[in-house]
């Protein structure tokens, strides 16, 4: 029904980890236009949003439109397996129910084989959330995870604060706090404010958003006074990640 292969498996597992953190299960489909992965938290406060056209691909063969429920939890300990000489290929086999997950060493040919069960997923729209941004910056990634590792040492909470010029990210708690005062080029690549925006969001949540990191260069961020920030990711092979994180409203 399909086979795709990706370049470069090791790459695709920090998108895996960062699946798996969220839900140990979720959607993932195969369309003529693109291999989607949908995957919310159980608590409906974070949803991961994986968009991966052909061209993301070596190989992008699709007979037929699918999607299925996996279980991310074992498809990241699959990916885990991945080294950097790997290829790697999914496959349906529509004989057994079951998505074909094989790993392929570029120089030696040598290939390892796994089977995720799978059930078919329900047709219903998977819908992605939409709201009006009045602040956006881009950074590096590694900015970005440094900020979210650095609050840890201090609380739970991380507040996002946006003026003309200047982005603020802060945490504190009991006597303790973190400040890291942003700008373009300190060390922002882009920032645009419609207007004084703030909001905050849990480091717990925003900790998922630092797995992708290691594949990805840069990190686009959009959000509003107390509303869900959105969190985007571009890799390597053109395929983009969307995080939705919600707002904590205490």
């Amino acid at each position: 029904m399909f086979r795709v292969v990706y370049p470069a498996a090791s790459k695709f597992k920090y998108i895996t980890q960062t699946l798996a953190k969220i839900n140990d299960e979720g959607i993932i489909g195969f369309t003529l236009d693109s291999m989607i992965a949908w995957i919310m938290s159980p608590d409906k406060t974070s949803l991961a949003i994986l968009r991966a056209p052909p061209m993301s691909f070596d190989e992008y063969t699709i007979e037929e439109e699918a999607r299925f429920t996996i279980r991310t939890d074992e498809l990241n300990k699959i990916m885990k397996r991945a080294t950097r000489n790997d290829d790697l290929i999914i496959e349906y086999r529509a004989e057994d129910e079951v998505l074909m997950v094989t790993l392929v060493d570029r120089k030696t040919g040598m290939s390892r084989s796994f089977t995720l069960p799978i059930t078919e997923a329900s047709p219903s729209e998977l819908r992605e959330p939409k709201f009006e941004s009045t602040a956006r910056f881009i950074m590096i990634a590694d900015d970005f995870k440094q900020a979210i590792q650095d609050a840890k040492v201090v609380g739970d909470y991380l507040t996002f604060e946006a003026d003309d010029d200047q982005l603020v990210v802060r945490s504190e708690a009991e006597e303790r706090s973190y400040e890291w005062i942003m700008k373009i080029g300190d060390p922002l690549i882009e920032l645009e404010v419609d207007e004084h925006t703030r909001s905050s969001y849990t480091r717990t949540a925003l900790e998922t958003a630092t797995k992708p990191t290691g594949a990805a260069e840069n990190v686009r961020v959009e959000y509003a006074t107390d509303y869900p920030m959105k969190i985007e990711f571009t890799f390597p092979n053109t395929e983009k990640m969307y995080l939705y994180i919600a707002p904590s409203l205490d």
